[in-house]
């Protein structure tokens, strides 16, 4: 009731905002008489994939401002909508795969989320600004609802609050267009994945002041696993109401209703990673019961992004969303904890027991971020100052079962419904979290070369779980600066803090504390004018307190595990060459250690990808392109750094035809069908990693 009465004034307050701002104008234009002439809104191309390769200039992730990627004292990275579309992603991890400081696929085939190493860390998710992922059960995002991926590496706090040390992932919707388009889209793959997708946006009149999206997915797959499904249905319409070149107010819905399993099966040491007498437990193997087995959620949202610029120096902007997600989950998962050495309770090593887990959660979430931008000339130098207050309040509502099946199971030979029983469901404490946060920022450029960033940020953040409240404050703030020369070269040095508060609760539903850190980063970034080249090198020293990390004890929980130090190196390089070939190639060395003398399990220390496509043709002419990349992943290790988890390359493939409106590809990851393991834990289990993906796709624009 208290999200209810908060939330409505507020939406109807952002629906007047644009009114109230184009008044002014709207007074004006009926003053000068009705014979004027209507000038008709420019085309708007932001959405929209402009193919010069795979490098992008400016990100707005970094500052929340339109600031060239050169200009911005922090690493980031940018994942286009061609470059996506190339490598023929699935999901939002498949799109981390070919970015530095990034570990995709970190615990192999989860069907839950697209969780990734970040720096070492986990990271934040947001989408247009606004945080997107709360806790640990929530629906995954429709890569083909998303435009672009900004990967921003290293804390963030100064200006989004909740973000971990290692970065957030910010995704970007696509938007209303001004001119019209209209795609059909359809994929038929392994694991008889079948998927059919529209998107058609264009203007709604002829003044050129409304325009509309409507954007949908259809999909009945198989997975990996037996008997996990990986189906989807979802639609996302927006509209955008633009009266003039200077306000802009955009509405987006998303309805998405997604019915799958649980594809991480948590499988033993032996029989994945080490030998077992009966050979190789199979990569598909389904250890929960059919018919019980589940992760559905289902996601509705409403997304408003409004703009104004009232002359050279003022802008105005306010974004906020409101959501509702329900998730379902059941599963079953082997006891291989008890004992790990040895979890087997034959002497054939096969057969285990088996832990039963039920959570049905209801989330209701609304986030708000309002902040005004000011340029202007003061003492010899020019200032783009941003001031800003973001608010974010979740519920949590749930209820929990869990058991213990003494049925033993065998992992080779297994036989479902023998006699299981799921366990009883009973309510838990609901979780209530609020967060306010107050920011500035100021992005400062003297002389011909020289340009800074200093920003500060104070948070207050409530966590009440039943009847236990905690309330939270602290300030961050981040320096950078930055020369710029001539030739493109700009090296950096910047300072940034971080700061999250944790909504979620353990498995236990005891509150987490904030995971607090900071980071020192050093780095050299070039781009020649008008190039295509973009070329980043970074080395960081980044510190984390309260870092989460798997529960040696329970595989469903994580444990703040004390203090950590990372230090890492980066390279990433993006170009075009010659209008034939567009490449782009990582190279990432990370080293992070906990205090208590432990590793971060799954994290290795070198890894390194490479990606390029050759278009036969020019890259804008149709014809036949090729693509092929390899991602080398080191070796890495669980906890105690005694389980080695061998290193690996695994390669990549597209071929694609254009022919007018059409495009036909195939795409195939990690072509050569390698079976390993992703990540081991000194707990007792292991992760398979994704097997090989074929997905041929047939696209026609109209």
């Amino acid at each position: 009731m208290l999200l209810r009465r908060k939330t409505l004034p507020l939406l109807l307050a952002s629906a007047s905002l644009p009114f109230v701002a184009s008044a002014q104008e709207t007074a004006s234009a009926q003053q000068q008489g009705g014979d004027k002439a209507v000038q008709l809104a420019p085309v708007d191309v932001r959405g929209v994939s402009v193919d010069a390769g795979y490098t992008r200039t400016d990100a707005s992730s970094a500052t929340k401002t339109d600031t060239p990627i050169i200009e911005t004292p922090q690493a980031i990275s940018v994942i286009s909508n061609a470059q996506m579309l190339d490598q023929g992603v699935l999901t939002i991890q498949d799109a981390l795969r070919y970015s530095a400081g990034v570990r995709a696929d970190a615990y192999g085939v989860d069907s839950r989320g697209d969780d990734a190493f970040l720096r070492g860390t986990s990271f934040v998710q947001y989408l247009d600004g606004l945080r997107q992922a709360f806790g640990y059960s929530y629906a995954r995002t429709e890569p083909y609802f998303i435009d672009r991926i900004e990967i921003v590496r290293g804390p963030s706090s100064v200006l989004y609050g909740q973000g971990t040390t290692g970065g957030l992932i910010a995704l970007a919707s696509k938007r209303p267009q001004f001119a019209a388009s209209h795609e059909i889209d359809a994929q038929l793959g392994n694991n008889a994945r079948k998927q059919l997708a529209f998107d058609f946006t264009g203007p709604l009149d002829t003044a050129g002041h409304w325009a509309y999206r409507l954007i949908g997915v259809y999909r009945d797959s198989d997975s990996q696993i037996d008997y996990v499904p990986d189906d989807r249905k979802a639609i996302a319409p927006s509209i955008t109401w633009m009266p003039d070149q200077d306000t802009r107010w955009t509405l987006l819905a998303n309805l998405q209703f997604d019915h799958n399993g649980t594809s991480l099966n948590f499988l033993p040491h032996s029989g994945t990673l080490l030998p077992n007498p009966n050979g190789r437990i199979p990569t598909q193997r389904f250890v929960s019961e059919p018919g019980f087995d589940r992760y559905d959620t289902d996601q509705r949202s409403l997304t408003s992004l409004f703009e104004h610029r009232f002359n050279d120096t003022w802008k105005f902007e306010q974004n906020m969303r409101y959501s509702h997600d329900n998730v379902k989950y059941r599963s079953l998962y082997p006891d291989v904890y008890s004992n790990p050495a040895y979890p087997f309770l034959d002497d054939t090593a096969s057969t285990v027991n088996r832990y039963s887990y039920i959570s049905i959660d209801r989330h209701k979430r609304f986030v708000t971020d309002t902040h005004a931008q000011a340029d202007f000339d003061l003492a010899s130098m020019h200032h783009r100052v941003l001031v800003g207050l973001d608010i974010g309040y979740s519920h949590t509502d749930s209820r929990q079962g869990y058991g213990f099946d003494d049925v033993p199971f065998n992992l080779y030979d297994p036989v479902y419904r023998n006699g299981f029983t799921p366990p009883d469901v009973a309510p838990v404490a609901s979780s209530r979290t609020r967060q306010t946060g107050l920011y500035v920022q100021d992005q400062i450029n003297w002389g011909e070369h020289w340009i800074g960033t200093v920003g500060v940020r104070h948070d207050r953040a409530t966590l009440t779980t039943g009847d236990d409240r905690s309330v939270d404050n602290a300030t961050t703030s981040r320096f950078g600066l930055m020369y710029r020369f001539d030739s493109g070269l700009v090296p950096y040095l910047s300072y940034t803090e971080s700061f999250q508060p944790l909504d979620s609760l353990d498995f236990y539903n005891r509150p987490y504390e904030p995971l607090r850190g900071k980071q020192y980063e050093a780095g050299l970034k070039y781009q020649p004018v008008g190039s295509p080249t973009l070329v980043t090198a970074t080395y960081f020293d980044l510190r984390e307190e309260n870092r989460l990390a798997p529960d040696p004890q329970n595989p469903l929980n994580q444990i703040q595990a004390g203090r950590a130090k990372t230090r890492g190196v980066e390279l990433e390089a993006s170009t075009r060459i010659a209008d034939h070939v567009d490449m782009i190639g990582t190279y990432t060395w990370t080293k992070a250690r906990p205090d208590d003398g432990s590793i971060v399990a799954g994290l290795p220390k070198n890894q390194g990808s490479v990606w390029g496509v050759y278009h036969v043709n020019d890259a804008d002419s149709d014809g036949f392109s090729f693509g092929i990349g390899a991602r080398y992943i080191g070796k890495n290790y669980d906890e105690t750094g005694t389980l080695e988890v061998p290193k690996k390359t695994l390669f990549d493939a597209m071929v694609a035809y254009t022919q007018g409106p059409w495009r036909f590809s195939v795409n195939a990851a990690n072509v050569t069908d390698q079976v390993y393991s992703a990540t081991c834990l000194a707990r007792g289990d292991c992760f398979y990693g994704p097997r090989r993906s074929i997905v041929g796709q047939a696209r026609y624009r109209f």
